[in-house]
């Protein structure tokens, strides 16, 4: 609230340095000169907190109207201040704080200062641009403003025509295709149905089917496809299957079976097998097969390097083996 040495006549005030209309609200600068500032005599009666509070209120007052003023009421000042809620730590910083402040015939205060920099912005922001009539630059610009406004509505115009003339064009070509295809009248009920893709799919038809040369002769219907002979069982084939029976993994397109086939007969091959089975057990490859088949003596123990072939293994002599299944894939 204003004190009492602020309850004075206001006709004894004087009038304030700004007119009273002067709004600078949206003006987003506030010119400030550092030289006159650091000259002054605020800047060395000021602490840090008075001088942030006195730089509060000079933003403040060029958001207020008329700009550059202050209201004259303790609780508004301090609330701009930034000390809202705390009024004793307002009084403390007042008076440093409105330094350079006084009281006009309106009711409000004023800072000189403050009073010229809100001047000279308002006479910056009120300037415009004039240009004389005569000014042959104003001229050009607005005759080629006028031919852009005219190309812009030539040329919506023109987009507007042509997507005109695209939906009459779609309608027209739909109109014709729907009396195009829809020729022929029925005498039952005199209306139009009949559809002349069916012709000419017929058309087509009777052109394939008919030789163009012999009206009426027609190709011979095709004789129905015969099966596919089965597959012819090989010598190879016949002996893989018996040997996987066993355990032995084999498959006709091997190498060694084919070469096994040209050399021994398939009851020797059998034999070795089972002797092959017999030492190593379910599983094994027929390579090892053909290796004994190479080498004789491998089929008759120790020291059997030296023995001469000998022909094909008695399987009468041979004790009965229990062959487990092969846990391998067969061929």
């Amino acid at each position: 609230m204003p004190s009492d040495a602020q309850k004075l006549d206001c006709s004894a005030l004087s009038s304030p340095p700004v007119p009273a209309d002067i709004d600078l609200r949206s003006y987003c600068w506030m010119k400030l000169d550092l030289s006159r500032l650091h000259s002054s005599d605020f800047i060395h009666l000021a602490s840090n907190e008075e001088f942030g509070a006195a730089v509060k209120l000079w933003t403040e007052s060029m958001r207020q109207v008329p700009a550059g003023s202050l209201p004259n009421d303790d609780k508004i000042l301090s609330s701009l201040a930034g000390y809202r809620g705390s009024p004793r730590r307002w009084m403390k910083v007042r008076t440093i704080a409105l330094h350079g402040f006084s009281l006009c015939s309106d009711g409000r205060l004023y800072h000189p200062v403050l009073a010229e920099m809100v001047l000279d912005a308002w006479g910056n922001k009120t300037q415009q641009p004039t240009s004389s009539p005569s000014d042959p630059r104003a001229k050009d610009r607005e005759r080629l403003r006028r031919w852009r406004a005219a190309q812009r509505t030539k040329q919506e115009n023109g987009q507007h025509i042509r997507t005109e003339e695209a939906h009459s064009t779609q309608a027209d070509e739909t109109a014709e295709t729907f009396q195009d295809r829809f020729t022929e009248t029925f005498p039952e009920t005199a209306e139009t149905f009949h559809i002349k893709e069916r012709e000419r799919e017929r058309e087509r038809e009777e052109t394939l089917i008919t030789f163009p040369e012999t009206a009426g002769e027609t190709f011979p219907e095709t004789p129905p496809t015969e099966p596919p002979p089965p597959p012819t069982t090989t010598r190879e084939g016949t002996l893989c299957k018996k040997l996987r029976g066993l355990g032995v993994r084999a498959a006709p397109h091997m190498v060694v079976v084919q070469e096994m086939c040209a050399r021994h007969s398939d009851e020797h091959i059998l034999a070795a097998a089972e002797i092959a089975l017999e030492k190593k057990g379910s599983g094994i490859h027929v390579g090892y097969i053909a290796a004994m088949l190479k080498d004789p003596g491998r089929s008759s123990g120790k020291g059997g390097k030296n023995k001469p072939a000998a022909g094909p293994p008695n399987r009468s002599l041979l004790p009965p083996v229990a062959v487990a299944e092969s846990h391998f894939i067969a061929l």
